[in-house]
């Protein structure tokens, strides 16, 4: 049996029982703990009958595992969920089919030892960079944006009081030492402001807020649309365009997979709002054909357009998206 990650001291007086309502900052080390846990399996020890969590691997498999925990949030899945509220948390709909998209950009790169072995020199260094890239920012926007989610849907009467108050780097003990040993955490962090509130999360959450309790269906669309884009630009503005984005090898990379796109090797700049990496039906996917991805402005505009057939889709074809968000929602134990 795996050890507890961390305990927290709650009662002093032995042979009792008090209820307790734990501080921001223990429901913010749960919180982060969680996201770590999802992206985790279990590895026996050489040496003993105990085991512990250690992250996968393959940022692939991590890539799908993220989709699969988006689009739980989107189903309103796990003990907290609330199916008559299904679609308040519209922009995990659209981020499960982004962390696919994810997936297959690196599954179009050969992992080890096939890169070294079959990859020509000159191009291993780009693909290496480019993997990179895309895993980290893959894993750390999952560090931030699952946790603001995680605490609103567990604790929503906290949220409003405990979100100015999130750092992650102010955990408890053990999970603090986890955090900070995640792949990349000593760049992700001080650019990330350790993960703190930003002006996007506190309208995105509240639009989210106002989305419960409207019964109006075109008024509550609209409100949907407008929190997912609020979060979008959380997403795109203040956690990946620092993060990733504005590297200048990683720009370079991405400028010469936009002049080679299509060879092999070689994704599309692609979303398509299917459970496959791409489809033949012109509704179902946003193709880039112009900009650069690393352009905040020329992402942004793609990101539009994204979310606007995003919500199209969610109105004309909503049984067809959501049967998609299952099939994604069923890859949380890829490894």
């Amino acid at each position: 049996m795996s050890a507890p990650v961390a305990t927290f001291k709650t009662n002093n007086q032995s042979c009792s029982v008090q209820d307790i309502t734990l501080k921001c900052d223990k429901l913010w080390t749960m919180g982060q703990q969680e996201a770590i846990s999802r992206l985790s399996v279990s590895e026996k020890s050489w040496f003993s009958s105990s085991s512990k969590m250690v992250l996968v691997g393959d940022f692939s498999a991590r890539a799908a595992r993220i989709a699969a925990a988006y689009a739980e949030f989107y189903l309103e899945r796990g003990e907290d969920g609330k199916p008559d509220l299904k679609g308040r948390f519209y922009w995990m709909g659209l981020a499960a089919f982004a962390s696919k998209q994810v997936m297959c950009g690196l599954d179009y790169i050969p992992s080890e030892p096939y890169l070294t072995g079959i990859v020509p020199l000159p191009f291993q260094i780009p693909y290496k960079i480019g993997k990179n890239g895309l895993g980290m920012g893959n894993f750390w926007l999952f560090q931030d944006i699952f946790v603001w989610h995680w605490f609103y849907k567990k604790y929503p009467e906290q949220f409003n009081d405990c979100a100015p108050k999130r750092n992650a780097k102010s955990c408890d003990a053990q999970v603090q030492m986890n955090i900070d040993e995640l792949p990349w955490a000593d760049k992700a962090l001080p650019v990330l402001k350790n993960l703190g509130l930003t002006p996007d999360i506190t309208a995105g959450f509240n639009l989210i807020k106002k989305s419960e309790t409207t019964s109006d269906p075109v008024a509550k669309r609209n409100i949907q649309q407008q929190s997912l884009l609020a979060i979008a630009d959380h997403e795109q503005r203040r956690i990946l365009q620092p993060l990733i984005y504005n590297g200048f090898l990683f720009q370079k990379v991405l400028q010469t997979q936009a002049a080679a796109e299509g060879a092999p090797f070689v994704p599309l700049r692609v979303a398509s709002f299917s459970s496959a990496c791409d489809v033949n039906n012109k509704e179902l996917r946003v193709q880039m054909t112009k900009g650069d991805l690393f352009n905040e402005s020329d992402r942004m505009e793609f990101i539009l357009e994204i979310a606007k057939q995003y919500h199209k889709m969610m109105g004309q074809k909503k049984d067809y998206m959501e049967q998609q968000i299952e099939t994604i929602s069923t890859w949380k134990s890829r490894k």
